[in-house]
């Protein structure tokens, strides 16, 4: 009975998550109210506050199912070493935000109003934690020039590329200016703590400001 009433309650949040995505999708943050998205999902208003207490947490679970997907698509990939795995979990954002621009980009524009990391909360904290734990294994194989704090390290590299895609949602720059700013931006940090000298002429060529 349990099972098929926690099966249930999935449902209902899935529903619910996808019906968000296709309400910003078509009228912004600002179509999306809690009656609205109770009849498109086919649930009540109070089902909605008692799932999600209210629109923002409506939009946090959006954004962490968003993630949660994610994961999974990456833990299916090929693993990759230290240091490219952060590479490779911001190509793996930059393509799901590229993908659905009409979503993502009117939830970036006002996600630095809320708490946690640059506003994105415990989904910000989380993706904070997966760069460090990273970083920590580049710590630990002897790839950074110094004994580096990784949590420090792990939160500025997220935090200045949330301050660019912010700039990208509130249309400040276009897309292709939020990417090539931000491995800028990343290259250049890592350049800064590496180890070897190959590694850091190849992240400076990342950057694009060296060959």
């Amino acid at each position: 009975m349990a099972d098929g009433w926690e099966r249930r309650q999935e449902q209902t949040r899935s529903d619910v998550l996808v019906a968000a995505g296709a309400l910003i999708a078509d009228h912004g943050l600002e179509g999306l109210t809690m009656r609205k998205l109770a009849a498109l999902a086919g649930v009540s208003v109070a089902t909605l506050y008692n799932q999600f207490g209210d629109r923002d947490g409506v939009l946090v679970a959006f954004v962490s199912n968003g993630l949660d997907q994610l994961e999974v698509e990456f833990d299916a990939e090929p693993a990759h070493g230290p240091i490219d795995t952060t590479r490779a979990l911001f190509a793996a954002l930059d393509a799901e935000f590229c993908a659905a621009t009409d979503v993502w980009r009117p939830i970036f524009s006002t996600m630095k109003q809320g708490p946690g990391s640059h506003g994105m909360g415990e989904v910000g904290d989380r993706v904070v934690a997966f760069i460090e734990a990273d970083f920590a294994k580049a710590a630990a194989e002897g790839l950074f020039v110094v004994d580096c704090d990784v949590e420090r390290l792990a939160r500025h590299v997220f935090t200045t590329r949330m301050n660019r895609l912010e700039k990208w949602a509130t249309r400040a720059i276009e897309w292709d200016a939020y990417r090539h700013s931000s491995d800028l931006g990343l290259e250049l940090t890592l350049a800064a703590v590496l180890a070897d000298d190959n590694a850091r002429r190849a992240a400076l060529a990342a950057s694009g400001i060296s060959c």
